[in-house]
């Protein structure tokens, strides 16, 4: 892995920080390459801290456009998105934006541009911390599944966790993770960044973003995963999502939840899903020719992804990608389910909706991806 910093996001209070001039130290010990960019000359502190340690200075006119970024990757032969930023400015930010790295924010600096970004450290220990959980992750999906008109990615196999592990436990350890924070929730961005850069999402034109809605959820926006994707959304694109306490889809009526225990509703019929939910009336005429994000926690069979995927074909947008957490079982159908009334308005499946379904692609395994989220969620 690559790290990637500038001088400024050493300083705390005008002064490189010891602590934080070690995690890098440590990092680079470790056979990572470490190195600190700026526009201007090595500053004098520099050899104090680093000299012989094996994290290299270079001074990098324009270093904003990012090139400084793909050409190491592209020597070093790993993908920009294998490269992490640590940012203390907006110069930082623009350096890792324009070359497709993940950043992870110096929460020390002053600079509110850089306190909008998803990824967070606050010290020397939660950077440390970071950069160990993310090196574990390779970046490639687990699963990936491109439908007729619509594609899903599932960041890891939930089925590998235990016989008892269901949807029900993950949620509860996914909400734990990103209301704790900290570098588990640091490292649970991070690898779904890297998977995303890795696809290409970021250079996706008219990109948006939203979250597909709990079975109860009381349309404010405040569900954690919400905010986590708020927070992905900073990481890995230049572009606002659906506005904060707006969301994408509304829930008029809460659906069965299928992960409970007892359960009988049919998990492979979309029914229910299309006549719970519609678009948000106050995103009419903004997602034609967009190509919408759709994030959820986990996914068995696939029907939330198909019924988001209608709606969002029938407003208009020009292309559906569905993110999915993590994902039970290896396969997963592709629902092609014509809307045929206006999606911003509850619908009826009698007389608004045509289905048909076909299997998805089988997906394919990434061990990377299992033992890594073991890790953050265990």
């Amino acid at each position: 892995m690559l790290i990637v910093t500038s001088p400024s996001a050493l300083l705390i209070n005008g002064d490189p920080d010891p602590s934080i001039a070690q995690v890098l130290i440590e990092a680079a010990q470790n056979n990572h390459k470490v190195g600190i960019v700026s526009n201007n000359a090595k500053p004098g502190w520099f050899d104090e801290l680093f000299a012989e340690t094996g994290v290299i200075f270079k001074q990098e006119l324009g270093r904003q456009n990012g090139g400084i970024i793909k050409r190491t990757a592209e020597k070093l032969k790993i993908a920009p998105q294998d490269v992490l930023v640590l940012v203390g400015s907006q110069a930082d930010i623009a350096m890792g934006k324009n070359g497709k790295a993940v950043m992870v924010a110096a929460g020390w600096s002053n600079d509110p541009r850089v306190s909008e970004l998803g990824i967070q450290v606050d010290c020397a220990r939660s950077l440390k911390e970071t950069l160990r959980l993310t090196s574990e992750w390779d970046g490639k999906w687990w699963f990936n599944g491109q439908g007729a008109s619509y594609s899903v990615h599932a960041l890891s196999d939930l089925s590998t966790f235990g016989k008892d592990f269901d949807q029900k436990q993950f949620r509860a350890h996914l909400t734990s993770t990103i209301k704790q924070g900290g570098p588990r929730l640091n490292a649970l961005l991070a690898m779904v960044a890297r998977s995303l850069l890795t696809q290409g999402v970021d250079s996706f034109p008219k990109l948006f973003w939203g979250v597909f809605p709990s079975s109860a959820s009381d349309n404010s926006d405040s569900e954690v995963l919400s905010d986590f994707t708020h927070r992905l959304r900073t990481t890995v694109s230049k572009v606002r999502m659906t506005r904060k306490g707006e969301p994408l889809f509304v829930r008029h009526k809460p659906s069965t939840k299928r992960s409970s225990a007892g359960s009988r509703t049919d998990r492979l019929d979309p029914t229910e899903q299309i006549e719970t939910i519609h678009l948000n009336p106050k995103y009419r005429g903004n997602l034609t020719g967009r190509n919408v994000i759709v994030v959820d926690d986990c996914t068995t069979h696939g029907v939330s992804f198909g019924v988001a995927a209608a709606l969002l074909r029938k407003a208009g947008a020009n292309s559906v990608t569905c993110i999915a957490l993590g994902k039970f079982g290896r396969s997963l159908r592709d629902y092609q389910i014509d809307i045929t009334s206006d999606p911003f308005q509850p619908l009826n499946l009698a007389k608004n909706a045509v289905i048909k379904d076909n299997p998805f692609f089988v997906g394919h395994e990434n061990n990377a991806a299992q033992e890594a989220l073991k890790g953050l969620l265990g």
